[in-house]
This record gives C-alpha cells, sequence and structure tokens, in this order.
C-alpha cells in the first residue's frame, strides 16, 4: 500500500452551513487528503474565523464542537478579541462518495468552492459533515522574550479518532 498527503492552499471566504442553514462565515486556507494508492482516504480543511464566529461555534458547538471533546488549553486562554483557526475532518460517511469525484485535494478545493458560489447542495458545505481536530489562535510573543509568535489552543478528541 502506498499512503500519501496532498494539501492544496485555497485562501478564499467561504460559507458554511450550520445545522439550521445559517452561513457560517470563514476563510479557508487549506484542503488537505490523505490517499491510499490514489484514492482518497481522509479528508481535512483548514479555516480561520474571526472572533464573533468562533464565539457562534462554541456556544453552538458547531464542528461537534462540545465541551466533553476539547482537551486542554496549551499555551494560555484564546483571546476574545482575534482570529481563530479551526483544523476540521469530513466525516468518514461522505469519504466515499468524495473519492468518487475527486483524485487530490486540488479537486476537493475546487468541490467546495463550486458548491459555496454556486449555492448547490454539497455534503462539503454542511458543518455537521465536519469535526473540529485542532483549534488554534496566533499570539505574539511578549517582547522581552524577543519578535515572533506562536500558536496556542487545543485539540479534541476528534483529532484521533
Amino acid at each position: 500500500m502506498s499512503d500519501t498527503t496532498q494539501t492544496h492552499v485555497i485562501d478564499v471566504d467561504i460559507d458554511l452551513l450550520d445545522a439550521e442553514q445559517h452561513p457560517i462565515h470563514a476563510r479557508a486556507l487549506e484542503m488537505s487528503v490523505d490517499l491510499r494508492n490514489g484514492i482518497i482516504i481522509r479528508c481535512y480543511l483548514s479555516l480561520r474565523v474571526g472572533p464573533a464566529v468562533y464565539q457562534q461555534i462554541d456556544a453552538k458547538a458547531i464542528f461537534h464542537l462540545r465541551p466533553e471533546v476539547r482537551g486542554q488549553i496549551f499555551g494560555g486562554k484564546l483571546d476574545s478579541t482575534n482570529d481563530v483557526e479551526i483544523d476540521l475532518k469530513l466525516d468518514p460517511a461522505f469519504i466515499f462518495m468524495l473519492s468518487l469525484s475527486a483524485k487530490s485535494a486540488q479537486e476537493v478545493a475546487e468541490q467546495l468552492l463550486q458548491a459555496n458560489q454556486a449555492r448547490v447542495q454539497s455534503d462539503l458545505l454542511p458543518t455537521e459533515n465536519w469535526y473540529a481536530c485542532y483549534v488554534k489562535q496566533q499570539v505574539e510573543l511578549p517582547p522581552e522574550i524577543g519578535p515572533g509568535s506562536l500558536k496556542i489552543g487545543y485539540s479534541t478528541t476528534w483529532a484521533n479518532v
């Protein structure tokens, strides 16, 4: 068996749809797929959301982000005024159908963007089809440490399932 990972940078604004069909506005950063013998076996999407959208995601447990699946926060508390990055994994129930229509991270990204733009039905748009694996935020280092930044945040049990 030959396993590989492909990543495709997206960097485009999209709207995913929550359970009530309300848009969740995000910046799609990148799409990744794990392939086995050229067939997609896992699919990941990285997003950046504004503070207000993250508060909505947090309050409604969007992306299956319930309190009991969250791990310990590393690096300090998330800042409620900064953007948050969320790494998502597509529900395995949708992988087979996806693998029939796409063979690469770029093709999956194109399907996501086309469905989003055309507002058509797609398994890639509903938030309940995605599981949050990592939630993180970039923070600047204190001046006494020097220039630079690091990411703080937490993982979920979905990251290891």
